[in-house]
């Protein structure tokens, strides 16, 4: 059985009466009990000294029949048993009630003492000395009926059960009421938090409560609508920036950002829609964004599985980055491996889209890398997290100059990439870049093969493949 508040509630106060009334019923039953007992006690005593005293001058004069009025008088009153006198000789004198089965030694001792014990039949024989001038002339024996005694006291006891059975149902059936009315806001916020733990930030706390649960159901509202907006924003903000940069900025405990960037390796990667004007011209705006959409899609895809961020989409071109905001130390190979995919899955995309009757646009793709610098630049309104700097440049440059589904990389990338991953390249050549003062040397990147190389040879970096080949 699960326990509730309610329940709990209720057990814990129906344990504090219990032991309460158990307390002080003990207590009072205890002192009544005492009391009683010390009366009948005092009562027994007061009439066996009452006896021996009215009894000393006919014991000494041995009126039997003076003292068999006495005895018979006593024993008629109420609780009162029995009643005798016995001499010194152990002899009965008088007697009236029950009989008497006093023991040798207990006689003995009457003579001098007063004193009582209780028979086999509970019944309480109370004796006192009969004395006339400090000479014994035999013993007073009373006899008391305990039973009424004892019958009162049960009935004390079976009362103070009953009382104390009611007081704790009464207040058990209160607490488990007044349980109830307090576990249920507790059960809604417990509720509450639960689904706040399994991300269900529009989970809202409905109940009626009153004074402080009142307060604390608008305090849990408030927090999970502010939860709620702040996995909106979050997510809305992950729809502009990468995930990654995102996790980096939010995560922050300061509000300001600093527009400080950061030099890192890095390697970076432009992706151009090769005739986007010429197929936009003409065309409506909803055709062209879907267009426009679909080739993204794609390019985005396939850079989140090589731990790549998409830095911006400038018109039809995408800037993809390797190696920040997270630190990647293969950042060079995962780009290489993101362009080469981007190729062969639009390759096969335009393969579909031409076979089914629709446009479709062809890419080319730059990529370089090397020391650049990351982080947020921008106006204090608006902050975009990018890469400036020679690698990015190169890159952005050697896209333009690509022709149709070509990769173009400089050398420097090539071969620090080839050290690790060697890689097939064609068409090296020295071209003039706009912005950069001396030639590169670029080259067009092939399918992704080992490169043999000879061992009397020197190792070429460079080997020549069909175009044909490149794209297949």
């Amino acid at each position: 059985m699960k326990w509730h508040f309610g329940h709990k509630l209720a057990l814990i106060m129906a344990s504090l009466v219990l032991t309460a009334s158990c307390i002080l019923g003990y207590t009072m039953v205890y002192r009544q009990f005492s009391m009683a007992e010390s009366q009948f006690n005092t009562t027994g005593g007061t009439l066996a000294a009452q006896l021996g005293s009215g009894a000393v001058e006919l014991v000494f004069a041995e009126d039997r029949i003076g003292l068999s009025s006495l005895v018979k008088s006593l024993n008629s009153q109420p609780s009162v048993t029995a009643a005798a006198v016995i001499n010194r000789d152990r002899k009965i004198l008088a007697h009236a009630g029950r009989p008497l089965p006093v023991p040798a030694a207990r006689i003995d001792s009457a003579y001098q003492n007063k004193g009582s014990f209780t028979d086999e039949n509970g019944t309480v024989w109370f004796h006192a000395p009969v004395i006339f001038k400090q000479v014994s002339g035999g013993a007073a024996w009373v006899g008391l009926d305990k039973t009424e005694l004892t019958a009162t006291q049960k009935a004390v006891i079976r009362s103070g059960i009953i009382v104390v059975t009611l007081l704790v149902v009464s207040v058990s059936l209160i607490a488990l009421r007044l349980g109830r009315s307090l576990g249920r806001p507790i059960h809604d916020l417990i509720e509450g938090t639960r689904a706040i733990e399994s991300a269900q930030y529009d989970f809202r706390i409905n109940g009626r409560h009153t004074g402080e649960f009142k307060a604390l159901t608008r305090a849990f509202n408030n927090m999970a609508g502010g939860l709620e907006q702040k996995i909106r924003v979050e997510r809305l903000f992950s729809r502009f920036v990468s995930n990654p940069v995102a996790a980096r900025y939010m995560a922050r405990d300061n509000i300001e950002i600093s527009r400080e960037g950061k030099k890192v390796d890095a390697s970076v990667i432009f992706v151009d829609l090769v005739g986007y004007t010429a197929f936009s011209e003409g065309r409506p705006p909803e055709e062209v964004a879907a267009i426009l959409n679909l080739y993204f899609a794609e390019f985005a895809g396939t850079c989140h599985q090589y731990n790549g961020n998409v830095d911006k989409y400038i018109g039809d071109c995408a800037m993809l980055i390797f190696g920040c905001p997270q630190h990647d130390p293969d950042h060079r190979y995962h780009a290489m491996m993101c362009a080469i995919r981007i190729r062969s899955r639009i390759f096969r995309l335009n393969q579909r889209r031409r076979k089914a009757g629709l446009p479709c646009l062809d890419i080319r793709i730059g990529i370089s890398g090397g020391t650049v610098l990351a982080g947020l630049f921008g106006s204090h309104e608006r902050l975009q997290y990018t890469v400036v700097g020679e690698g990015a440049n190169l890159a952005s440059r050697l896209c333009d100059i690509a022709k149709p589904g070509q990769i173009m990389t400089d050398t420097a990338f090539y071969a620090a990439l080839t050290s690790e991953h060697p890689l097939t390249a064609y068409d090296a050549q020295s071209i003039s870049v706009k912005g950069f003062r001396e030639a590169v040397e670029a080259l067009v990147i092939g399918d992704w093969q080992p490169v043999v190389k000879p061992a009397a040879t020197k190792p070429n970096l460079y080997m020549r493949s069909p175009l044909k080949n490149e794209i297949s």
